[in-house]
């Protein structure tokens, strides 16, 4: 499997947009504001699939880190392996999210109820995904859909997914993945 290139500059200030707001969120929340109004969680799960857990469980010291990593990578500075595993995390999640969706109400997992999936996917995040993916979506690992995913992340970057888990999503305690 051919390893994907660095994200692009658009990619990484779209990055940094997610870590401002982040930022903003979580400083907001620490001088005693009130919780983010809901309209504006739901756009940026949207747009970040994973966000959320971001603000819940990066340290806003860390957030910071990456907002100025990704200001100095947006100008022409080094990118770092983790932002293209965030960039690619993201893309993947919200596919995940397409098909989990179109597969709600599916009772099997025929060829054409997969081609549809993938089409849809394509159509609606012009990302390109196989059939194994389609199906491990809909049967996720344990359940857990973050588990085919990071698992279809450590096949595209020949990197362990626990090791991109724990990376994007540091765990207060061992084991998360």
């Amino acid at each position: 499997m051919e390893r994907p290139g660095p994200p692009s500059r658009e990619e990484l200030l779209a990055l940094l947009r997610k870590y401002e707001t982040l930022a903003e969120l979580r400083r907001a929340r620490a001088a005693g504001g009130a919780v983010a109004e809901r309209g504006a969680l739901r756009t940026l799960a949207r747009e970040f699939p994973g966000a959320l857990r971001e603000l819940d469980t990066v340290t806003l010291e860390d957030i910071d880190a990456r907002r100025r990593a990704l200001g100095s990578a947006a100008a022409g500075g080094s990118v770092e392996a983790w932002m293209a595993w965030m960039v690619a995390y993201h893309a993947t999640m919200r596919a995940a999210l397409v098909v989990k969706a179109r597969l709600a109400r599916a009772r099997d997992l025929s060829d054409a109820i997969v081609a549809g999936a993938r089409e849809e996917v394509s159509r609606r995040t012009g990302l390109s995904i196989d059939e194994e993916f389609v199906r491990s979506v809909a049967r996720p690992p344990h359940g857990r859909l973050n588990r085919a995913v990071f698992e279809r992340l450590g096949q595209k970057f020949g990197v362990p997914p626990e090791e991109i888990w724990q990376t994007l999503f540091p765990a207060r305690r061992a084991g998360r993945y």
